[in-house]
């Protein structure tokens, strides 16, 4: 182990200003704070960004196709209303267009018994050519890894909030880290990784940091901005809607339904809504129908435009089939446009493959600085003589635990198991992190779990090879992909823990009691 008088001061250490010091402070303060939930925030964020393709991985033999028709969409939108529980009443219905990422249609029901139960909502997948709904969407893996990223497994709606908090904190984390940084733009480029662990992680925590920041703000405001929103949304229900937060979001999407309007002799024309929305340089994206039952409701058919940085131009129809007006897009305000580039640029979803790929290696960035900034914490301990080895077994077996239920519950899918995945998921995250915490040496079954995480990877993508093989054109070449990423995976693990192994010396944790 590397001692104190030999490890060289890194660039946070010297002559700095009363400024500095307390931004150093307060960088730190807020990190160990809230370290273990931005971990797992960014690291299911970057699997996050590909929860569509996951989707399809759950469910390679439906029906792919990238194009659908209005026809199509009006079909599977009469269909699931056709599907409405007696008694219920239909809050709207969603078609969910193709797309490069999604290559397959869908259509939600969101039903209740009355305003104040809870919603229920059901997916089914249809055809995109005939609107046949041909199955219910079964993704239960996409949704543990979608609900640990945006609420973390947490009741609505806290969890949203504590996650556009974490967001906040993110924010703040970053412009604290820069400000205790002073010469960080100065060392872009310094790496010092043949010194000291803690040298070594402090030079790639900053160079990460520095190389990613745009991004790194860009991700944190979009992301606090997508968590807060929902308590502002949460106040003007309780405000003005007796607590309905839907009612509150049709507030802020347009055009409100007309009260006790005369019922529809038949269902909407969505055929002819599609029509008239079609045009050059747009692509159908979406289709939002409200209660098809009353002539007072409104259907939205939402699209990209080329060229336009927006989740979604939305064009708003009464359900009657008059046109009320254009919400978004080109020809809109400016605080209309910023709105519409928050969901886009966080997300991911412009500019296809290439920047998704971008953001899911920034992402994971993110994630690694989290962990460094751990692992220099530490070291400082460490080296001051007050070493914290059960502090940094748990965030060991917290991080590697988090991988390892990924893995595990991703193999019960692949192999076909059916079992409750959040619940498996949770336990093998919990075991994983309880082996590592009480072990008698720590890295060593850090290492091991490092290579199980390998060998469930590799069996997944070896269990679901023939699947993606035999599905269809426009989803094999997705399914694939994920296949060959997580063989890639496996060997990231297995490099790792063999290497972890040949530097025992400098990694070991001394062993006391807890503390």
């Amino acid at each position: 182990m590397t001692d104190a008088t030999n490890s060289a001061p890194d660039e946070t250490e010297g002559s700095n200003s009363p400024f500095v010091r307390r931004m150093i402070d307060s960088h730190s303060v807020l990190g160990l704070a809230f370290a273990a939930l931005i971990y797992i925030v960014s690291l299911s964020g970057a699997l996050t960004l590909f929860v569509d393709e996951i989707s399809l991985w759950e469910s390679p033999d439906v029906p792919a196709s990238f194009q659908t028709t209005p026809v199509a969409v009006s079909t599977a939108v009469k269909n699931a209303e056709a599907q409405l529980k007696p008694g219920n009443e239909i809050l709207n219905i969603i078609a969910y267009a193709p797309n490069e990422f999604k290559p397959y249609l869908t259509v939600r029901l969101n039903e209740r018994q009355d305003q104040k139960s809870d919603l229920i909502s059901t997916d089914w997948v249809a055809n995109p050519e005939s609107g046949e709904l041909k199955s219910e969407v079964e993704a239960p893996f996409a949704h543990v890894i979608e609900d640990l990223h945006t609420m973390l497994h947490l009741p609505r709606p806290w969890g949203r909030y504590l996650v556009g908090l974490l967001g906040v904190v993110m924010f703040t984390l970053i412009l604290s880290g820069i400000f205790a940084h002073p010469t960080i733009f100065k060392d872009a480029f310094k790496m010092r990784l043949k010194r000291n662990a803690r040298i070594a992680w402090t030079d790639v925590h900053n160079r990460l940091s520095v190389w990613g920041l745009p991004f790194h703000l860009i991700i944190t405001f979009t992301g606090a901005f997508l968590g807060v929103a929902g308590i502002t949304i949460a106040a003007l229900a309780m405000v003005a809607f007796e607590g309905d937060q839907e009612a509150a979001i049709q507030v802020i999407q347009g055009p409100q339904a007309i009260q006790d309007a005369p019922p529809m002799a038949a269902s909407p024309d969505y055929e002819k809504m599609l029509a008239n929305s079609e045009g050059e340089g747009r692509t159908f994206s979406l289709l939002v129908a409200g209660n098809p039952k009353s002539s007072g409701e409104t259907t939205t058919i939402a699209f990209y435009e080329d060229g336009i940085l927006s989740a979604r131009t939305s064009e708003i129809y009464r359900n009657d089939g008059a046109f009320l007006e254009k919400l978004g897009g080109s020809g809109s305000s400016a605080g209309a446009r910023a709105f519409g580039m928050v969901q886009p640029l966080h997300y991911g979803t412009f500019g296809g493959y290439p920047i998704k790929i971008f953001y899911f290696m920034l992402s994971l960035a993110l994630t690694y600085i989290t962990s460094t900034g751990m692992m220099i914490w530490f070291k400082r301990k460490m080296q001051q003589g007050q070493a914290k080895p059960k502090h940094e077994a748990a965030w060991r077996g917290m991080t590697t635990g988090l991988s390892l239920g990924l893995a595990g519950t991703a193999l019960l899918v692949a192999a076909n198991i059916a079992v409750p995945l959040e619940l498996a998921f949770f336990t093998i995250w919990a075991a994983a992190l309880a082996a590592i915490y009480l072990a008698k040496q720590p890295l060593k079954m850090m290492r091991n779990q490092y290579l199980l995480i390998a060998s469930l990877l590799g069996l997944t993508a070896l269990f679901h090879f023939p699947a993606a093989l035999a599905s269809e054109a426009a989803a094999q070449g997705i399914l694939i992909a994920i296949d060959v990423s997580l063989l890639l995976g496996a060997l990231a693990f297995a490099f790792a823990a063999l290497r972890g192994s040949k530097k025992e010396v400098d990694q070991t944790m001394e062993v006391v009691p807890a503390e």
